[in-house]
């Protein structure tokens, strides 16, 4: 049994050395090549509750928050009256930023 596990030992060893998994495979600046993702940004005023919630920090209760609201109040004119919303009030200015940066009014 120590046979096999030394093969396995040895190709463990020579998996990882391998470019793939090395910090730094050219020894000089890392680099990378990534390709920038478009940010597509959800609108408040057309979104169901299902598209909200897609947006990284909202959860079930505010994504249909903001669906009560709009329906209730009409169209939102910016993204700073979500402070308007039920459980937008008390929210951390950061978190809120996070929110605001991922949805549109357009």
């Amino acid at each position: 049994m120590s046979v096999y596990r030394l093969m396995l030992a040895s190709l463990v060893a020579a998996f990882l050395a391998s470019p793939v998994f090395a910090d730094n495979a050219t020894g000089g600046e890392a680099t990378e090549t990534t390709q920038a993702v478009p940010v597509l940004k959800v609108n408040l005023n057309t979104a169901t509750a299902k598209d909200l919630m897609k947006v990284k920090g909202l959860n079930a209760s505010r994504a249909r928050a903001i669906v009560v609201y709009r329906k209730k109040h009409g169209d939102f004119k910016s993204t700073q009256d979500l402070t308007n919303v039920k459980g937008f009030k008390k929210m951390k200015p950061d978190a809120f930023m996070q929110i605001a940066n991922q949805v549109t009014v357009q």
